[in-house]
């Protein structure tokens, strides 16, 4: 039988765990005080190692019929399995797939000592993590307190949705070319409204940009409404 160290040798050729603790790392015989906690904790590990995960299946105790009470459960990298675009393949030539990636965390109810264990652990991915890039997925992403009060102002002003959403963007876009201008003085940038102080176009250019400029007397420009003139 495999102890723990072993496992996390095992882990660490498979992945790049160098920057978790021991305990951060999932292995066969850990246990939780309760379901959440395992889940919040293969969340966490995810984020730290740099994937997104799923609840693949959750079994319940058949015999109780006045509540449902679930007795394991299958957390699984969301890149698991294999799907198809569902865009015809004569309007998309890049189909979207998954990986097939066997990344996952079984959980077990223990009854008697009345906590969570995990029973299996694959730590193998079939594809690149980065902690880096894990940002970017909106699993991820939290409100501010501003944005969740702007949301909740608005919704209470009968404001809807997709205004709020362009507002909290363009304030957004203001803070960072307010941000890139502190950080460098040669960062420009320009912003144009209209009678209603509405905000209609925006035109930046950083540092390097402009030295460019000067050098190669080029300019490159990208149609940013390409997606609506699509041709048919």
């Amino acid at each position: 039988m495999a102890t723990r160290n072993d496992e996390l040798g095992m882990a660490l050729q498979l992945s790049d765990h160098s920057g978790l603790r021991e305990e951060e790392i999932p292995v066969i015989g850990m246990s939780f005080d309760s379901l959440p906690l395992a889940q919040e904790f293969y969340t966490n590990y995810a984020k730290k190692l740099g994937f997104v995960t799923k609840v693949r299946n959750t079994n319940f105790d058949k015999t109780r019929k006045d509540a449902k009470i679930p007795i394991n459960q299958s957390l699984h990298c969301t890149r698991e399995g294999y799907r198809e675009s569902r865009v015809k393949a004569a309007t998309r030539s890049n189909r979207i797939t998954a990986t097939r990636c066997k990344a996952r965390m079984y959980v077990m109810l223990d009854r008697e000592k009345e906590c969570w264990v995990v029973s299996i652990v694959e730590l193998k991915h079939s594809h690149p993590c980065s902690a880096e890039k894990v940002i970017h997925y909106h699993e991820y992403r939290e409100l501010t307190m501003h944005a969740k009060c702007v949301i909740t102002d608005n919704d209470e002003a009968g404001i809807r949705p997709n205004k709020t959403y362009l507002a909290l963007a363009n304030e957004g876009m203001m803070n960072y070319f307010v941000r890139m201008k502190e950080i460098n003085p040669n960062f420009f940038y320009a912003i144009d409204v209209d009678d209603a102080n509405k905000f209609r176009s925006a035109l930046w250019v950083d540092a390097r940009c402009r030295a460019s400029y000067e050098y190669y007397r080029d300019v490159v420009s990208f149609d940013t409404i390409y997606r609506r003139n699509r041709s048919v």
